[in-house]
């Protein structure tokens, strides 16, 4: 398609009626914020849809797939997950014990040093974070299917160059 059809949507009339009521503030953040959040929302529930199809929670999956991306044997320290993934540790201890007990994870101290403590996937987790990937990666797609590759390219750029403030700033 060599010309743009605009579409308007709700928050063009969130938009239009802060200019309206209140002219003097500069309301166009709102256009992509607002976007951002709607959008995160649609997002989260497809993840929830995608990963409860396979009997994973989404930080389980997160913490499947932090495991599954290190490669054989797939573990990690609980340093890892905290750091990684901002979870504090108390919260920590909560989620490996629920993946211990739904068969998807195992506890591992390391041979020379009994003090390192890890976390290994168990097979049944990553063919179930393996499967879950692959769901979350076909409707990730096809969410995608109207846009064209050089959109999704300046997507990405402007994302990327919105996150990088936040990069490993502690929360």
């Amino acid at each position: 398609m060599t010309t743009r059809e605009y579409r308007s949507d709700e928050v063009d009339d969130i938009v239009a009626a802060w200019r309206r009521e209140r002219g003097d503030l500069d309301s166009s953040p709102l256009e992509i914020f607002s976007r951002l959040l709607r959008l995160n929302r649609h997002l989260d529930k497809f993840r929830r849809e995608a990963f409860a199809a396979h009997g994973l929670d989404v930080w389980e999956f997160e913490m499947l797939s932090l495991l599954r991306r290190q490669g054989e044997p797939f573990q990690a320290q609980p340093s890892q997950f905290m750091s990684q993934l901002l979870v504090p540790s108390g919260t920590l201890t909560h989620r490996i014990n629920t993946m211990v007990e739904r068969g998807h994870a195992r506890r591992l101290q390391d041979k020379r040093d009994r003090r390192i403590k890890y976390v290994q996937a168990t097979d049944l987790g990553i063919a179930k974070s393996d499967r879950a990937m692959e769901d979350l990666l076909r409707s990730e797609a096809a969410m995608l299917d109207h846009i064209s590759d050089e959109d999704k390219m300046s997507v990405s750029r402007i994302l990327r160059e919105m996150l990088l403030p936040f990069s490993g700033a502690d929360d």
